[in-house]
């Protein structure tokens, strides 16, 4: 089973990542990447910027986002991230995702006012400022907070300080379980109607990271399109996602996740050929 260097996960600066899309393009050719998806966080606004340097580029452009959601099963709740792979850009689309940037921004700006609470001088007017065309998320909090203490950060990215700033806002403020912390208000389900909405297939993001095996194992057994099974550190679950994707059916990812900040720089991305020309030919796109 021969491999082909593509990468069908990665983030650009529309939501958490380091690089423009653009950039990312430049990025993903200079490593060989034939097949691409660029699946920036609940937002579609820099699809279009992408795929057009992509195209002259060489690069085949699958358009998609990564829609979080919440899903509840047997008494445990967990965010569970959708990847929405072909998504047919029109009108509606656009109406959607303001339906879903109006979500995202009422949620953040209510997490805005419990870390007030927590002694941290945000004003969700400048993040919503900043963010425009996204949607507000943590990458807008932490920008805000580096950008209006320059002396600081640029000592603390020296150090390292800033990076262990980051992680104990995420982990112990802004992140689940943190003092900050409100579930995504879209459900599972409400999701994946919302990404066949717009003609795009729903397979589940790195499944390994969902941390409840309850909820982890609601989301396989739904009705999903695909799961995401090439993803580093889920090694281990590999066989047993693609018996599930024979089983039923199911298209087969893999991707990077490349945001840009660590892990050192881009290095590519393989996966075996025949998943994905299978996802190809799903969306009616010629195989590779």
């Amino acid at each position: 089973m021969s491999d082909i260097t593509c990468d069908l996960h990665f983030h650009s600066t529309h939501s958490d990542g380091r690089y423009s899309p653009p950039q990312l393009a430049r990025l993903l050719k200079k490593r060989g990447v034939r097949v691409a998806a660029l699946t920036d966080h609940d937002t579609f606004g820099g699809s279009l910027e992408f795929s057009e340097k992509a195209f002259h580029l060489g690069i085949v452009t699958i358009p998609a986002l990564e829609l979080t959601t919440w899903l509840e099963a047997d008494g445990a709740g967990e965010e569970v991230h959708v990847l929405a792979m072909g998504l047919r850009a029109d009108e509606e689309l656009a109406h959607g995702l303001e339906q879903i940037k109006r979500q995202r921004n009422e949620l953040q700006a209510r997490i805005c006012e419990r870390l007030r609470a927590e002694g941290y001088d945000f004003d969700f007017e400048r993040l919503q400022r900043k963010a425009e065309p996204d949607p507000v998320m943590v990458a807008h909090f932490v920008r805000d907070y580096l950008l209006r203490r320059p002396l600081w950060s640029a000592i603390g990215l020296a150090t390292g300080s800033v990076r262990r700033w980051f992680d104990r806002f995420e982990e112990e403020t802004y992140g689940p379980g943190g003092k900050a912390y409100l579930p995504p208000p879209l459900p599972f389900t409400e999701g994946i109607t919302w990404i066949r909405r717009h003609g795009a297939l729903a397979v589940v993001a790195h499944p390994g990271k969902i941390v409840s095996s309850k909820v982890r194992e609601a989301a396989l057994s739904a009705d999903i399109d695909g799961v995401e099974t090439f993803y580093k550190g889920q090694e281990s679950m590999k066989d047993e996602l693609l018996r599930l994707a024979r089983a039923r059916g199911l298209v087969v990812t893999g991707g990077s996740d490349f945001h840009g900040f660590s892990g050192g720089p881009y290095s590519g991305w393989k996966m075996p050929q025949e998943y994905v020309n299978g996802l190809l030919e799903r969306l009616g796109l010629a195989p590779i």
